[in-house]
């Protein structure tokens, strides 16, 4: 006799078999997202992991544990329908059913065959994730350790940052803060430290007799030159002269600080790109600016690159020459051999050791002692040089005075022992000093600020 119908022990504990398995599955996703997200582990790759698995998992609730469920319940409503088809009235309408289940019955099995296929590519999907997982977190580990060994390398090295650079940068801050509230409510942008792009006109060649530019025959001439570059209309200028024929030396003249209004205009040698010099960035518009003159005076006149360059300012200016000498991309262009600053806190510039690099200040001027590295012996880069107070030792406009300075490296000059005469003879100085007007050219350009 040929068997027609179900088992129906046998379904129900297929049935129950579908239910221990959907169970078991969602323990084992339970566990596996509760290990995820229990490692310490943050950051983007972290976020993009855990995403990847949160994507896999749904697709496991969505689908997997409740299709086993469902296949369980249907094959529990067929045992159900077969158990009321074998009833004793079920006459030719039970054979049908009968027949109907045993199709059903194919169809039944052949699903939860796929199913448990699907299921097992998927475990075996899942497995590989958790283990490509756990290899990628292993790799960031060792990268940490790699990485936390770097830093403490680099605390061992660390150079903290001065006084100045700090109280500067807190300075910009604020004021650029404050001038974004009062953009935010009133719709006015006071430039409050917004220091923009530098950028200089095209050098003029002046004569001395109008300029007041003399012929360098001295450090004090040179000292000279910049003070006559401050200008009466603060208007922002730097002047370079070019020294022989064929040139032998080009020197270029960086005033100081011209502006003291917190606002920033045309103007860069003002309180803004001093607050950008003076801090950690150790650059402003106004380094830019003259770095824009400096390569349009020797393009402008055909002077070599290999042309000795002495960088010289008073105050800021000394600043802006320092940072130049000290930025790669400004070196590589130009022959820096010189450097002379007179009254400027030029701490936070690392000048190269191949540039002669001279730092003049009064004993009682306060200004290139701001930062607490130079507070008892000066600037700490070169050759540093201290010249007696102008006036009393607490009279701070006479000590960092411009003119006050060219006054007092005269008088220095005029003693052969001092150490002014001594630096004067240094071979580095000579390519940039005659007393010859003839054999000078004064040149003139404009600098700004583009904000």
């Amino acid at each position: 006799m040929t068997f027609q119908g179900m088992d129906t022990e046998q379904v129900l504990e297929e049935s129950q078999a579908l239910e221990r398995a959907a169970a078991r599955l969602e323990d084992l996703l339970g566990g596996v997202d509760a290990s995820v997200q229990s490692v310490a582990w943050a950051g983007p790759d972290a976020d993009a992991f855990r995403e990847q698995w949160a994507g896999t998992r749904g697709r496991a609730d969505a689908i997997v544990v409740p299709g086993l469920g469902d296949r369980s319940r249907e094959l529990q409503q067929h045992v159900q329908e077969q158990e009321i088809a074998s009833a004793p009235e079920g006459g030719d309408w039970f054979d049908d059913v009968l027949d109907w289940l045993g199709g059903l019955g194919e169809g039944v099995v052949d699903a939860v065959g796929d199913a448990v296929d699907w299921l097992g590519d998927g475990m075996d999907w899942l497995g590989d994730r958790i283990g490509d997982g756990i290899g990628w977190l292993g790799d960031r580990v060792r990268d940490g350790a790699d990485f936390i060994g770097s830093a403490i390398d680099a605390v061992r090295d660390l150079e903290w940052p001065r006084v100045l650079e700090v109280i500067a940068g807190a300075g910009i801050g604020t004021l650029r803060g404050v001038d974004a509230l009062v953009e935010f409510f009133t719709g006015h942008d006071l430039k409050l430290m917004e220091d923009g792009r530098g950028y200089a006109d095209a050098p003029v060649p002046v004569r001395g007799e109008d300029s007041g530019l003399l012929p360098p025959s001295d450090l004090a001439h040179i000292i000279s030159n910049t003070n006559e570059t401050y200008g009466e209309k603060q208007s922002g200028e730097v002047s370079m002269t070019v020294v022989g024929e064929p040139p032998t030396g080009v020197i270029v003249n960086i005033p100081g600080t011209e502006l003291w209004g917190p606002s920033a205009g045309d103007n860069p040698m003002d309180l803004t790109g001093n607050a950008y010099q003076a801090s950690a960035q150790g650059w402003s518009a106004g380094s830019e600016a003259a770095a824009d003159a400096i390569a349009q005076l020797y393009a402008q006149e055909g002077i070599p690159p290999g042309t000795p360059l002495m960088l010289n300012g008073h105050s800021q200016g000394g600043m802006i020459a320092a940072s130049l000498a000290s930025t790669p991309e400004f070196a590589s262009q130009f022959n820096v051999t010189n450097v002379m600053t007179y009254g400027s806190p030029v701490d936070n510039y690392d000048v190269p050791a191949g540039v002669e690099q001279l730092n003049i200040q009064h004993r009682g001027d306060v200004v290139p002692r701001v930062d607490v590295g130079g507070a008892f012996g000066g600037p700490g880069n070169g050759t540093v040089v201290t010249l007696d107070n102008p006036g009393f030792p607490l009279d701070l406009g006479a000590n960092h005075s411009s003119a006050q300075y060219q006054n007092s490296v005269a008088e220095a000059l005029q003693d052969p022992s001092s150490q002014l005469s001594q630096y004067s003879q240094d071979p580095s100085l000579q390519p940039f000093l005659t007393s010859d007007p003839d054999s000078v050219q004064h040149y003139s350009s404009g600098v700004h600020r583009e904000n």
